[in-house]
């Protein structure tokens, strides 16, 4: 069984890691901050630290440890953590279920990170998921809305009441961000995606 420490600035957190370090290992303690943190790992050996709400930056400034971490954090800091050294990176809201494969995961040696912080590591970008429209401005919708009934840009412009260029311009950030080459072809997403009717 691992020896297990958990780190949480809440103690309701730090409450809720405890009881999942308990059925999965051996819980050594807890801390709530970094200092208490970096004294009950330079006192006793610890296999895996349980920690929610650590940056990358604090992952670094605690030094090389040989604890596996794994940390529960904002899918955007995942890969951050990833190469500060974290095991695994879990959403805040993971289960009791979730966490506790990540420490088996851990024990063997292998890493758990999101897809997104996989791509971003890899320099790689996140392509939306089926389905999912990308976000577009109020002003883009009404672009795309106008591009839906054929308008032209000139058109666009006249009966938004912004300047040839701007129109122009919101459609070139529509096609980007739908990633078509044509307006056909950003129609044709943008309909799937369920943005416009045609």
């Amino acid at each position: 069984m691992p020896n297990i420490a958990i780190f949480a600035r809440e103690s309701a957190r730090r409450g809720a890691l405890a009881a999942v370090a308990r059925a999965h290992g051996t819980l050594v303690d807890g801390a709530g901050d970094l200092a208490a943190l970096q004294r009950l790992l330079q006192r006793q050996p610890i296999d895996i630290v349980l920690a929610d709400g650590l940056s990358g930056e604090d992952l670094a400034a605690l030094g090389d440890q040989p604890a596996r971490w794994i940390v529960l954090a904002d899918e955007a800091e995942a890969a951050d953590l990833a190469l500060a050294g974290a095991a695994a990176v879990l959403p805040r809201d993971a289960s009791a279920e979730t966490i506790g494969a990540a420490i088996v995961l851990a024990r063997q040696g292998l890493r758990l990170l999101p897809d997104l912080a996989l791509r971003s590591l890899a320099g790689i970008e996140a392509p939306p998921h089926p389905g999912e429209a990308p976000a577009l401005t109020p002003r883009e919708r009404e672009v795309l809305a106008a591009m839906a009934e054929g308008a032209s840009n000139k058109v666009i412009a006249r009966r938004l009441g912004i300047s040839f260029h701007t129109a122009k311009f919101h459609v070139a950030s529509i096609l980007t961000k739908l990633d078509a080459d044509t307006r056909t072809e950003a129609l044709a997403r943008a309909a799937r995606m369920g943005l416009v009717m045609l």
